[in-house]
């Protein structure tokens, strides 16, 4: 018990409860599906935490190895599901392999950053980005452009990112789905196309703004319950949880986020391992841009792009991926106190 990192499991506890108590709200199916996904989570955690992090440290060529695979495996065994190849049938369960091998390919970068072949962490984002998944790749390139700016100069980092950034919006014309520079398009002006392209920005400003101060409460949210609000509980589930519980309920969420960062950039100070030190910064920047992101696409300041909520968003996917990479951070947690012991 002196092992467990409070500052880390109080906030995970509270955000899965929170997301458990929203989808109870608008779906009773959904709930009991992400509550095993909820318990399942926490015995992952719980085993990940207790083993030394430089034990799954030391395997990162084989969890290279793995993830590759595993970003195969849907192109050929995967059920094509809304245009793409993302998850593998388990039984009931499908599995999100790009979800899964997020925490596996920060564990690379971390161990190969100072050698050339960090390079091949360029092969399993091209082939999540090939599914198609944007989200996933722009969260997992996220937290790999936080590893990698902290080994150079800021004038280095700005002159590469304005040279990605050049390249980028020369390539999108050429390299986006139409549905993605539909996404664009529609967050400059998503009233241009508001029965189309913009309608789901357009119902998660209403569900957010409708929620006043209090919200209308559990069940009581209409553009959830009455389904005008789409993807109200996976991408949106930020605008289901506001109308249903009001600016109250969504600054709480903020606090909780705002307290788990926190641990994590703690954490990042405290830590003298380079390579722990590295993976954190990893998890500190995906779970950053993953969260202002989503957040920002549900209030109309950020486009689009099928970016989850940790912890609160439906998936059982993304929360297993969540608690191995917590499990790790946990890990780390240990190893510090015991070298200030």
């Amino acid at each position: 018990m002196k092992r467990i990192d409070w500052w880390l499991v109080i906030p995970v506890i509270l955000l899965s409860c929170l997301g458990l108590l929203i989808l109870r709200s608008v779906e009773l199916e959904l709930f009991w599906y992400q509550l095993g996904f909820v318990i399942l989570g926490i015995l992952i955690w719980i085993f990940v935490s207790i083993v030394d992090h430089k034990i799954f440290m030391a395997f990162w060529v084989w969890g290279y190895v793995i993830s590759v695979i595993l970003l195969i495996l849907p192109v050929i065994f995967g059920s094509y599901i809304r245009g793409s190849y993302r998850w593998i049938t388990l039984g009931p369960v499908l599995l999100q392999t790009s979800e899964i091998v997020k925490p596996i390919l920060l564990i690379f970068v971390a161990m190969a950053i100072k050698k050339w072949y960090v390079l091949f962490v360029i092969i399993p984002l091209l082939m999540i980005w090939r599914q198609p998944d944007l989200g996933s790749t722009l969260v997992l390139t996220a937290g790999i452009v936080t590893m990698i700016v902290s080994k150079y100069s800021l004038k280095k980092v700005f002159l590469w990112a304005g040279l990605a950034a050049v390249i980028l919006g020369l390539s999108a014309r050429l390299f986006l789905h139409d549905y993605q520079k539909d996404r664009l398009t529609t967050f400059i002006n998503p009233y241009a196309d508001p029965l189309n392209t913009g309608y789901h920005v357009i119902q998660s400003v209403i569900a957010v703004g409708s929620g006043g101060m209090w919200g209308r409460g559990l069940g009581r949210g209409t553009q959830s319950q009455l389904r005008f609000l789409p993807e109200y509980h996976t991408d949106f589930i930020f605008a289901t949880m506001a109308e249903e519980l009001g600016f109250a309920g969504s600054f709480l969420i903020l606090i909780i986020y705002y307290v788990m960062l926190w641990r994590l950039y703690t954490l990042l100070i405290l830590s003298e391992d380079p390579v722990a030190k590295l993976y954190l910064q990893g998890v500190l920047g995906m779970l950053t841009f993953q969260i202002f992101v989503n957040i920002g696409m549900n209030i109309g300041i950020a486009p689009v792009t099928g970016i989850t909520l940790p912890f609160l968003s439906y998936g059982g996917s993304s929360l297993v991926s969540l608690m191995i990479t917590f499990g790790l951070v946990q890990s780390i947690s240990s190893q510090i106190r015991l070298n200030k012991v």
